[in-house]
């Protein structure tokens, strides 16, 4: 009976389009530091290696999930857009209508302000 011996690897065997991507990335941009640092290059160890990986693992993952919560706020959209905080946009052009319902005909808040002395209509002026 012949053993079979199964090499274990540090690294995970899944591996996607994206870790795809970014290790072309990484190896093109190894490549342009071998380039501009003469060949100098600093050996690490496998545990290092394994180290800096978890390490960026762990950062992948905390930025795919700030990145589906921001798409999820933009789904929901509540947020004050850019077309709200224009000068020239006027929430509801009816006067003394509500914000929220600009749509129903009528008066939110009927005010009709008397004539004193201090705004000079009893006078005349």
């Amino acid at each position: 009976r012949a053993m079979r011996t199964r090499i274990l690897s540090p690294l995970p065997l899944k591996i996607t389009k994206m870790h795809k991507t970014l290790l072309l990335i990484a190896l093109s941009l190894l490549q342009i530091q071998l380039g501009t640092c003469e060949g100098l290059l600093e050996v690490k160890k496998a545990s290092e290696l394994v180290a800096m990986v978890g390490q960026w693992e762990e950062e992948t993952m905390m930025m795919m999930d700030s990145e589906s919560n921001r798409r999820v706020l933009f789904m929901r959209k509540r947020y004050i857009s850019y077309d709200t905080l224009r000068r020239d946009l006027v929430p509801c052009d009816k006067p003394g209508a509500s914000y929220y319902n600009c749509r129903t005909p009528g008066v939110a808040n009927s005010y009709t302000r008397g004539c004193s002395v201090i705004t000079r209509c009893a006078r005349g002026d």
